[in-house]
């Protein structure tokens, strides 16, 4: 009779929590109706799923902390020294409300709430309660919950109880847990550094090898947003405890687009740090390019790394469009990092040829503005840093020849400078423009591609065709790697550039509006000038657009606002230019120069490099004896010439100095006089720079191939 009894009672109590259960599903049912009827557009997760008989109803009831949360990926910002991607954004759904009814029997339930509010900023102030779940196996966690303010009896959870859940052995709890963690750290760097401090770091990187989805897609978001931002010390916490591996074990794994889309953007966050840079040039270098750059680029159904062409107008890459965006930032950031890393990003089978083939195939669609093509050049710009003397058997391409490279100017008029409207007829001697370039018994591939002749076309489209600043700096700042040092295919290089072009499209880009964009324009130019007729040509054309960008114009020619980098780098191309060639002198005494050089040279405003620029230049100027009686003519003296200069200290004797530091290396790039310079884009992660959080650059950390 007693076990009758016992029998009976239990079954009655899990009657009267199924009417419960039905009672309360209803009532979720209608809020969620009301809800929708307020939403533009059905969500993924407003649906109620049918209940479950929960199999252990001796238990007490528990809760769940929170859901997951819908995942709205924003537009990176931009902005000087990094580049980073944006944290998701779960906050900016509307209210949705649903019931899923888990493996164990627990039912979890979707909130939103306002986190603003006056009470702990940890809870979710104004938000509706949390479900009260089913009879289940987590009833340590209703001790923690229970007593809480409120009709229900229940509050809501405090960062450290949140994060001891992420360490509860039921996958549910840890889930939600990880979820509301994302939740809590968006644009929140507070919470991101209490996460740190509270040892919730390591729990969530332990949980990217959960096989449960939800856990170990709930902990990579919350990763994501707490690797984004300012604090160098939560991605260092994540390095610390083994994050990039676990990161990499997952990528292999999963064949999500969105998880994906999640674990790429993580580590691209991370790359800002130059302490993570090697860590995951050694841990992840080789599933990036395995798992998402080479089998989504659409590169392997090209021809060798050619052009998708008309047919391929939209090409497969385009499907990953955000992963490869991500990998591509990654690799932009640890490519600036060392040496090392750059050698490791060229031998990475397939690496190159992918990137080649996606801006190969953007330009034959005519999409060249977007943040993929971005991090793709500045990429490869980075790569292309030092090629000549980083890649294997280097030492088979060095020449030693005098500065004066390439066949004798010619003498017609016009040259490359001329209109581009004129078809048909030559304006040069085609015999002037023919390059020996040996031809090839096997295609390149690899970092080979870097620097074949066949690159040229690819830069000039992107300097023709592409709107965006920081493409168009890469591009120049690609060029400018490439015509560095005194190398053979250097010299195929700078010749070919004149027959594509190139010299009219640089000098014109000289008045652009984006002051690194115009730096990058003059390096390259100054690269170029090595060879012989492009000097003679940028003599004749160039001079007037690089005065143009020296301060001190009267009211007929305002003034520039240009950074001191770019004033150096100007007057270090006119010194190159005008150093043989007395046309160009003429050409800048009527371009006003003489007036703006010695303003430089007077001004106690400027700095010591821009004095020593200015008074480089004019030297050279009064070094020609024909133009002396002309300049006094114009009521200029001699003193006005005879600037006192140090001597350079790292001139090279008759030769140029190729010297590859980065423009902002204020005191290694302190003498104007250093030809052949090389340019990295050292670029870093949307969340280390508030200011844009993301980053350009030449190597890619914003500056040219030195750049971000």
């Amino acid at each position: 009779m007693e076990q009758c009894a016992s029998t009976a009672s239990l079954l009655a109590s899990v009657r009267e929590q199924e009417r419960q259960f039905e009672m309360l599903s209803r009532a979720l049912e209608e809020e969620r109706r009301s809800c929708a009827g307020t939403l533009p557009r059905p969500l993924p997760n407003m649906q109620v799923t049918p209940k479950r008989t929960p199999t252990l109803p001796s238990l007490p009831p528990t809760i769940l902390p929170s859901c997951t949360f819908s995942i709205k990926t924003m537009e990176p910002g931009q902005m000087v020294q990094e580049t980073y991607t944006v944290e998701e954004d779960p906050q900016e759904l509307p209210p949705v409300v649903s019931v899923e009814t888990s493996e164990d029997g627990t039912t979890r339930r979707t909130l939103d709430g306002d986190m603003s509010g006056p009470g702990d900023m940890y809870y979710w102030g104004g938000g509706a309660p949390l479900a009260q779940g089913e009879r289940g196996s987590m009833a340590s966690l209703d001790s923690t919950l229970r007593k809480g303010p409120g009709p229900s009896g229940w509050r809501q959870p405090e960062l450290p109880e949140v994060i001891a859940m992420l360490n509860y052995r039921l996958d549910p709890v840890k889930s939600n847990a990880a979820a509301y963690l994302q939740h809590l750290t968006y644009k929140n760097d507070k919470v991101k550094s209490d996460v740190r401090r509270l040892k919730g770091i390591p729990a969530l990187v332990s949980m990217l090898d959960n096989p449960n989805r939800e856990v170990h897609y709930a902990a990579c978001g919350a990763l994501k947003n707490i690797s984004y931002g300012k604090d160098p010390d939560n991605k260092i916490a994540i390095k610390n405890c083994d994050g990039v591996p676990a990161l990499i074990r997952l990528l292999r794994k999963t064949r999500d687009q969105d998880l994906t889309d999640i674990i790429t953007g993580t580590l691209w966050n991370l790359s800002s740090h130059d302490s993570v840079k090697m860590e995951i040039v050694d841990h992840a270098l080789h599933a990036l390019s395995d798992e998402v750059m080479v089998p989504h680029s659409g590169w392997e159904r090209g021809s060798n790394g050619a052009g998708g062409g008309e047919e391929n107008c939209k090409p497969r890459h385009l499907e990953w469009e955000t992963a490869l965006t991500n990998t591509a930032g990654c690799l932009r950031n640890v490519s600036s990092e060392r040496s090392e890393a750059r050698r490791k990003l060229r031998e990475c089978t397939g690496l190159v040829d992918s990137l080649m083939y996606i801006v190969q195939s953007q330009i034959d669609c005519k999409d060249v503005d977007n943040k993929l093509i971005e991090n793709s050049v500045c990429l490869l710009r980075n790569l292309s840093y030092h090629v000549h003397r980083e890649i294997p058997g280097c030492e088979r391409y060095q020449e030693a020849v005098p500065i004066n490279q390439g066949p004798p100017p010619s003498s017609q008029k016009g040259g490359c400078f001329s209109s581009r409207k004129s078809k048909g007829k030559k304006d040069e001697d085609p015999a002037a423009e023919v390059i020996d370039i040996p031809k090839r018994t096997t295609p390149a591939k690899g970092y080979e591609l870097l620097y074949q002749p066949e690159v040229v076309r690819i830069y000039t489209s992107l300097l023709k065709e592409s709107k965006n600043p920081t493409v168009l700096e890469a591009s120049a700042g690609a060029v400018q790697n490439l015509c560095a040092g005194r190398w053979t295919y250097g010299r195929y290089i700078r010749a070919l550039l004149r027959q594509e072009k190139g010299l009219p499209m640089m000098t014109e880009l000289l008045a652009h509006g984006n002051d690194r964009v115009v730096r990058a324009m003059s390096g390259a130019l100054r690269n170029l000038a090595i060879d012989a007729r492009n000097r003679d040509l940028l003599g004749k054309h160039a001079v007037p657009h690089l005065v143009a960008n020296l301060p001190g114009g009267g009211q007929s020619q305002p003034v520039r606002a240009l950074s001191e980098e770019t004033v150096v780098s100007v007057l270090s191309t006119l010194h190159e230019v005008l150093g043989s060639s007395l046309e160009a002198a003429k050409t800048l005494r009527a371009s006003q120069g003489i007036e703006r050089l010695v303003l430089i040279n007077k001004d106690s405003n400027r700095s010591e490099r821009e004095v020593r620029g200015a008074g480089l230049v004019l030297q050279t100027v009064w070094g020609y004896k024909e133009l002396r009686r002309t300049l006094e003519k114009d009521g200029w003296k001699k003193t006005d010439f005879m600037v006192n200069l140090n001597p350079p200290s790292n001139r090279a004797n008759g030769g140029y100095e190729d010297s590859t530091l980065p423009l902002i290396d204020k005191d290694a790039y302190s003498t104007l006089d250093q030809r052949g310079r090389n340019t990295l884009d050292n670029t870093l992660e949307p969340a280390d720079r508030d200011a844009v959080q993301v980053s350009t650059g030449h190597m890619s950390r914003h500056h040219t191939f030195l750049h971000t």
